[in-house]
């Protein structure tokens, strides 16, 4: 974009939001295209461009994001929509330049319903500062990802996200009510806040897991629920995987549903809680919780320790449930640690890389694709690089499961093609999802990382995407690419 154009967008903003509203920084350039996506850390560790935006802006108001998108549309200008820039997909990367929508100093809580049980805030509030002022009215979400202190409200809507209560309380799908988005034209939608309904399709599904292709969401009203009386967790230490896997079926199958549920394979016990809780034995380990009246949690985790104990479970206590539960959050933010052992700028060891494929699978398929995805990564990458992949199964529903296989490479040689590789691990392990009726993610998104693997998804649903891109974006302006829809 050449300066003069840059000035002229630069001056129609700051026009809509205000001079302090709009900026132009390298820094603030830099910062938002780096966030958490692995390909600009990678390329910036390698002294290459990263896409940038031609220009920040800080809307306030819904009214605010209609004039920005209904500007871009008349001019043809590409639009990213940015929550914290905690997504490792790359779908809030500005690929393509234009104007990079923060939505962070959009943050009101406009109203609690404490008799309907709804929340209705802005889409740039943090997870963190949701929950908290729930908590002190006596309410919860019950949406606690890992992300929880660097994502917003919006941006979990985005990518679909999914908390560590998600067993019991549902993904963020589950929870939406209403909302109000701004489509790539600048005219706003906004649906009714009901539980449910028979007037034709549901348009906030729509809108829930679609990157900002679709549109911005400026508005959202949500489920809430009563903090619970009763929050009890319990530690199972299982002999092997199958043992695990089978009484963590039958328990959410029998309907003794647990918030917590999260069953670690063998080598991730090994490595996880061996290391860092000193479980000195061997198999797999489960953490359980349930939320409730305490008769109904003396109820179900009764019924479900009889389960586990049928099928091989030693009972490790509920001190070990409650210590996971305290300490969920330390893998996942900077301490002195982990900044003097790992790069922060690569999200790891200084000469490796590492990945995540989420997965969701019907049960009768779901170990045998997780040992396939294992089997393949290890036959590939482990003879040639220092490689392991482990895997835990933490979202449970009564007809599949959902597993997290979690990859590592280390001791790459210097002349590596380290993008290549990085796409060639991903090229070898969603296929496997896909081959055993899994889908190409469960609660990440897909962003530019993941989105040409959709139209091997299902068949034919990716042709209706892009219909419904082409009639509502016809400019192709909102964050073309993601999704495998509208790249330049």
């Amino acid at each position: 974009m050449s300066r003069i154009s840059q000035s002229l967008l630069y001056e129609e903003l700051r026009s809509i939001v205000g001079e302090e509203n709009v900026v132009e920084s390298e820094q603030e350039q830099v910062a938002h295209s780096m966030n958490c996506n692995w390909y600009t850390r990678q390329l910036w560790m390698d002294d290459e461009a990263i896409p940038v935006p031609a220009v920040g802006v800080y809307p306030h108001t819904t009214e605010h994001v209609s004039q920005i998108v209904a500007f871009a549309h008349r001019e043809g200008i590409p639009v990213t929509p940015f929550g914290m820039g905690s997504s490792g997909m790359g779908g809030n990367v500005p690929e393509y330049g234009g104007i990079l929508v923060d939505l962070k100093r959009m943050k009101d809580i406009v109203d609690v319903n404490e008799e309907s049980l709804t929340a209705t805030v802005q889409p740039g509030i943090g997870n963190w500062e949701y929950e908290d002022y729930l908590n002190e009215r006596g309410f919860t979400s019950g949406h606690l990802p890992a992300s929880h202190y660097s994502a917003t409200v919006g941006g979990m809507l985005a990518l679909r996200s999914a908390g560590r209560l998600s067993t019991a309380y549902g993904k963020i799908e589950d929870m939406i009510l209403g909302m109000e988005v701004v489509l790539p034209t600048g005219e706003v939608v906004k649906t009714k806040p009901v539980p449910a309904h028979a007037a034709g399709p549901d348009l906030d599904q729509l809108f829930v897991g679609s990157e900002g292709a679709f549109g911005i969401i400026t508005e959202a009203t949500l489920k809430i629920h009563h903090f619970p009386d009763e929050r009890r967790f319990r530690a199972i230490l299982f002999p092997d995987f199958e043992s695990g896997y089978t009484a963590m079926r039958k328990i959410v199958q029998k309907g003794l549903t647990p918030a917590l549920a999260r069953l670690y394979n063998e080598e991730e016990t090994a490595r996880t809680f061996k290391e860092t809780w000193g479980v000195e034995k061997e198999g797999a380990y489960v953490i359980l919780s349930w939320d409730g009246p305490e008769p109904v949690v003396d109820a179900k985790e009764r019924s479900a320790l009889e389960i586990c104990t049928a099928e091989g479970g030693e009972d490790m206590g509920a001190d070990r449930g409650r210590e996971w539960w305290e300490n969920k959050y330390a893998d996942y933010y900077p301490n002195e640690d982990s900044v003097q052992n790992y790069q922060a700028l690569r999200g790891g060891h200084s000469d490796g890389m590492a990945g995540t494929v989420t997965t969701s699978v019907p049960y009768d398929k779901a170990e045998e694709a997780y040992q396939a995805m294992e089997t393949a990564f290890e036959e590939k990458f482990g003879d040639e690089y220092t490689a392991w992949i482990h895997a835990h199964f933490s979202h449970w529903y009564n007809s599949g499961t959902m597993f997290y296989s979690r990859w590592h490479i280390r001791d790459i040689p210097a002349d590596t093609d380290m993008l290549k590789l990085y796409n060639e691990v991903w090229s070898t392990l969603v296929p496997i999802s896909l081959e055993y009726d899994g889908v190409v993610d469960h609660h990440h998104g897909t962003g530019r990382l993941l989105g040409r693997f959709l139209r091997k998804q299902d068949e034919g649903s990716h042709d209706v995407l892009a219909n419904i891109k082409e009639s509502i974006d016809p400019k192709n302006i909102m964050n073309p690419g993601v999704m495998g829809l509208g790249g330049h």
